[in-house]
């Protein structure tokens, strides 16, 4: 994505009186930016407009910025244009703020964050919500999150519309102008994910009740695999089984119901399936029943299809003195289930022979042991690998120095944790975009994250999410109620964090593509100038954009001679 046009004061409707207000000032910034409210506009005088690149089912974004006085300010796009009469849908939200009391370690602030993104119309029931109007006082810079989703197969070419915007005694138009590329990304990302999401905790944070609501788990699941996020846990709940002594008997017809439209890849119109699925456990069952249970899984599993992506949470951030005993239960698992994988987040060990899924915090995958109990550089996971594991990683409160809660008025300001890829409210926004390319250029394969909704727990998220010495440590949503956010019916409320989340995967999907068909060097080329270490990785957004645009264009002509080679020998070549 590309966006020219900063700045111009708009035209007011109106005569007269109103003229001796000042005009708003009206901007375009880029997606992953974070707009504060006291931001001024930046200068010039070229009028703002919107240029957007997507490849086909990917969707893209960027920021209309109005400093007030405006208002009653309103928002609205109508669909974009393009070759054919086919359109591109355009979704807005208003960018509201959560005020911090105390900064996410060294690269953290107090004050008011941009981070929830109030739809204007929600995505999963269609209902206009209460993003607009909104006032923006004088001096106080609102941005709107402007989106366009180009649907998998659309025709390649420019398509153009505009955002219109209207306040109290005036108006303008912001031209929105979208090249379509001649592919279409996968549906479901290389990069595996596993999000963690409680649907007890959902239930809670929109005040339904103590126990797992099914709409509500199924409303998350879907707004995540929306962004190529597979969530895991979901209601928790194992599927419906009896005991009969030492053989275990399965009803899997209500666990089927909430999992399979994710793993079949029917719950959403592009086919996105989850990329991964844990292995739900009775904590109760004897030894000689958990080996029945086991293979009943995988038996099921490899019946649907299913098996490749299960994996057994056998254990979290085990320290060196428990490795003995974490070692044990893999070993069990590979007993009963040597098909099922044994995830444990733990750094490469030998202790831990039968652990094959390791998911390491990105602190320690690198030289820079200070911030890390144990480092294991990346090169060192070679043999492992080599023989069938696989390596995952996951950011967490080491991102900015984790802290206690009960002293959250001590800052962290230790420069060892500052500069890491970070998930936090008041991170740069590239601090989260630059978890796909990193993930490229160190050859992870895949990506945990503890809990997508542990605010919903502990208050109210829309006020506070600080947690581990952060804002935002396990939290990526708000819930939106009707009471909240207006409409009908509950949704989840993303976050800016979400969205950047969401193009870190798309970085890496355009980095794989070009590597699979044949230009893995240019891949590898652009992953490292955007993210040479995982501290070293381009804050500017602009960087990102230029990356995408570079391989988009290799991707195309590597298309284009897989085309013309097999039209050459009378093959057939898809889009």
């Amino acid at each position: 994505m590309s966006i020219s046009g900063l700045l111009f004061s708009a035209a007011l409707a109106s005569t007269g009186a109103a003229l001796a207000s000042p005009a708003p000032r009206i901007w375009v910034a880029d997606e992953s930016v974070k707009v504060l409210p006291q931001t001024k506009a930046p200068a010039g005088a070229q009028p703002p407009r919107l240029h957007l690149s997507a490849a086909g089912g990917e969707c893209v974004g960027a920021q209309v910025v109005v400093r007030g006085p405006a208002a009653a300010l309103r928002a609205s796009a109508a669909p974009l244009r393009g070759p054919g009469g086919r359109v591109v849908p355009v979704s807005l939200a208003r960018v509201a703020t959560l005020s911090l009391e105390h900064p996410s370690g060294p690269d953290g602030s107090t004050g008011e964050w941009p981070d929830p993104l109030i739809p204007a119309r929600d995505a999963l029931y269609g209902e206009e919500r209460n993003a607009f109007p909104v006032e923006v006082p004088e001096g106080r810079a609102q941005s709107i999150f402007v989106e366009g989703c180009v649907p998998a197969g659309a025709i390649p070419g420019r398509y153009a519309g505009a955002v219109e915007l209207s306040w109290a005694g005036g108006s303008a138009r912001v031209p929105v102008e979208l090249k379509a590329r001649a592919f279409d990304l996968p549906a479901t990302p290389p990069l595996a994910t596993a999000f963690g999401f409680s649907g007890w905790s959902a239930a809670r944070g929109h005040k339904r009740g103590h126990e797992a609501n099914q709409e509500l788990t199924h409303a998350y699941d879907l707004m995540a695999l929306r962004r190529g996020i597979t969530f895991y846990g979901g209601t928790q709940t194992p599927p419906d089984h009896r005991a009969l002594g030492d053989e275990v008997q399965i009803d899997w017809a209500a666990y089927d119901r909430e999992v399979s439209p994710f793993l079949d890849g029917t719950a959403l119109p592009s086919g996105a399936r989850w990329s991964s699925v844990e292995l739900r456990e009775d904590g109760k069952l004897t030894r000689a029943q958990r080996r029945s249970y086991r293979k009943a899984w995988v038996q099921h599993f490899r019946a649907r299809g299913w098996l490749e992506r299960l994996y057994a949470y056998v254990d979290d951030e085990p320290d060196e003195g428990r490795l003995d005993s974490v070692e044990v239960k893999a070993r069990e698992l590979v007993e009963d289930v040597p098909e099922v994988r044994r995830l444990v987040t733990t750094a490469l060990s030998t202790k831990l022979p039968s652990v094959n899924l390791y998911v390491t915090v990105v602190n320690c995958i690198t030289r820079d042991d200070k911030t890390c109990p144990r480092p294991v550089e990346r090169e060192r996971y070679g043999e492992a690998l080599s023989s069938g594991a696989q390596l995952w990683w996951y950011q967490a409160c080491m991102s900015h120095g984790c802290s206690s809660k009960a002293t959250p008025d001590v800052p962290i300001l230790d420069p060892l944790f500052k500069g890491w890829p970070s998930y936090m409210i008041d991170a740069p926004a590239t601090a989260a975009r630059a978890m796909g390319a990193l993930a490229y250029v160190q050859r992870v394969s895949g990506e945990l994250y503890f809990d997508v909704v542990y605010a919903y727990d502990t208050g109210d998220p829309w006020k506070s999410q600080w947690a581990f010495g952060g804002n935002g440590d396990g939290t990526l949503y708000y819930p939106g109620t009707p009471e909240r956010i207006g409409g009908k019916h509950d949704v989840p409320v993303e976050s800016l964090r979400v969205i950047q989340i969401a193009r870190s995967l798309a970085d890496n999907s355009y980095l794989t593509l070009c590597a699979q068909l044949g230009d893995a060097r240019l891949a590898q080329s652009e992953a490292r100038a955007l993210a040479p270490s995982v501290r070293g990785f381009s804050r500017d957004p602009r960087d990102y954009a230029a990356m995408r645009e570079r391989v988009s264009a290799r991707i195309e002509e590597l298309l284009l001679e897989r085309k013309v080679k097999l039209s050459g020998s009378g093959g057939r070549a898809a889009r």
